[in-house]
């Protein structure tokens, strides 16, 4: 299962917001593999269409609207909160 952690979007020199994200393939609950990529832009359209050619199951986000969250539910594609995302301490590194 792939799973994408999205990072918290970054103001660049014009204004354009640019974000990150990290793609974890988990293989038995254990990490496998690790892809950075560039978003440029974090609309949910934009987004939904990125995970969709990136197969991504899951993606962790730092906000989400439940009218967002059942957009990507319909695709196929669980969406968490950073909020929800508990004591999971592999995630939370990344959100410090």
């Amino acid at each position: 299962m792939r799973i994408a952690l999205v990072l918290r979007k970054k103001k660049q020199q014009q204004s354009d917001e640019v974000g990150q994200a990290v793609v974890f393939e988990v293989e038995e609950n254990k990490v496998v593999g690790v892809e950075n990529d560039i978003l440029q832009t974090a609309d949910p359209d934009s987004l939904s269409i990125w995970a969709l050619t990136k197969k991504v199951k899951e993606i962790y986000i730092p906000e989400a609207d439940e009218k967002i969250k059942t957009f990507f539910g319909n695709l196929g594609i669980r969406m968490k909160r950073y909020d929800e995302l508990g004591n999971d301490e592999l995630f939370q590194t990344f959100i410090i």
